[in-house]
């Protein structure tokens, strides 16, 4: 019966569990090899693109879909938004100092660098903008390029094109500060309507500039949201001179009502005096023309009974009235034959 050597068994063991342990290592390293191999397959967003960049140089350019690309160092994926998806931008600068987007007046402050946000106006006021800006991506391979710049880059052009947007304009072109004058023209109210695509094109004017210099930022800016304000020290006054308009206004328009209240009231005196006096005339009017109708007729010679008649009816008919009025009636003959007084309203002899 043999016995076997101890020593040669642990060495049997030993080189079992390294064995082992090899191809335990090289299976780790194959699934990391294959893990790093197809690292940079990837699936593009419908919404996205991807910008293949080889040893730091634009190969190409993958729309929505699988991407097959090297795996790093080799070459890297940048998913970019699509050619019509718009990238908000705010200008941090332009918020003032403390003050958030929504602000509605900002203060001076003593840091001029809080007080990027306040530009003057072309009739030397002061202004404040808080904006966001809206940009899309043109061209990839430059915004890929330089998109380190593109933040700061976008944040100097605005602010460049605000101070020369501002300088061409009045205050009232920019927010209806003084109502009276607004009132009085649509140049005004046209003016703050054209603001925002006015700083839209100065602000792709300068991007045009800059890409034919070589050096294209590779957006162009689609819209931009701006809400402008005046500082707090001076919106104190503006609102005291609007309160003052508004109560003068409201003075007049009361003095207005006052006057055409006066001026109805007296039409309808006019026209009532003038009905009167209108239908008075014509009662009278008409009493003359009954009173001289019998005149009339005698003058026109109507046809009917014959002038000598009608003169006789018409002085019997009147004479009465007039002998009874008289104080006294003397009577006389004509021919010059005896005449006989008889005293009026005495009584006639039995």
């Amino acid at each position: 019966m043999s016995t076997a050597d101890p020593t040669a068994r642990t060495e049997g063991a030993w080189a079992q569990a390294a064995q082992l342990s090899f191809r335990f290592l090289f299976l780790v390293v194959f699934v990391l090899a294959v893990g790093w191999a197809i690292s940079n397959c990837r699936q593009v967003p419908p919404d996205s693109r991807a910008i293949v960049l080889r040893f730091g140089t634009v190969v190409r350019q993958a729309r929505a879909g699988l991407l097959l690309a090297l795996p790093q160092p080799f070459e890297r994926v940048i998913i970019l938004p699509s050619a019509d998806r718009q990238i908000q931008f705010q200008i941090d600068a332009f918020q003032g100092a403390g003050a958030g987007s929504e602000a509605l007046a900002v203060s001076i402050s003593a840091n001029p660098r809080d007080n990027a946000g306040i530009l003057l106006t072309g009739d030397m006021s002061l202004v404040h903008l808080s904006a966001t800006l809206f940009y899309q991506i043109t061209d990839a391979n430059a915004y890929v390029l330089s998109s380190e710049h593109v933040a700061p880059g976008l944040a100097r052009l605005f602010t460049a094109s605000a101070v020369t947007v501002a300088a061409r304009r009045d205050l009232d072109t920019i927010l209806v500060a003084r109502p009276e004058r607004n009132s009085a023209s649509d140049a005004f109210r046209l003016g703050r309507e054209s603001l925002r695509s006015d700083l839209m094109n100065e602000v792709n004017r300068r991007l045009s500039d800059l890409a034919s210099q070589g050096a294209s930022l590779g957006i162009a800016v689609s819209r931009v949201d701006l809400l402008p304000s005046i500082p707090a020290e001076a919106k104190a006054a503006f609102d005291s001179v609007l309160y003052a308009m508004q109560n003068a206004e409201t003075a007049i328009a009361q003095a207005r009502t006052q006057a055409e209240l006066l001026t109805q009231r007296s039409n309808q005196g006019r026209d009532r005096i003038l009905t009167d006096a209108q239908a008075l005339a014509q009662e009278r009017i008409t009493q003359a023309r009954t009173r001289t109708d019998a005149i009339s007729a005698l003058s026109a010679n109507r046809e009917g009974l014959s002038g000598e008649m009608l003169e006789r009816q018409l002085y019997q008919e009147q004479i009465g009235k007039i002998l009874g009025a008289a104080g006294r009636v003397y009577s006389a003959d004509a021919e010059g034959g005896a005449r006989m007084i008889v005293p009026a309203g005495a009584e006639s002899a039995p």
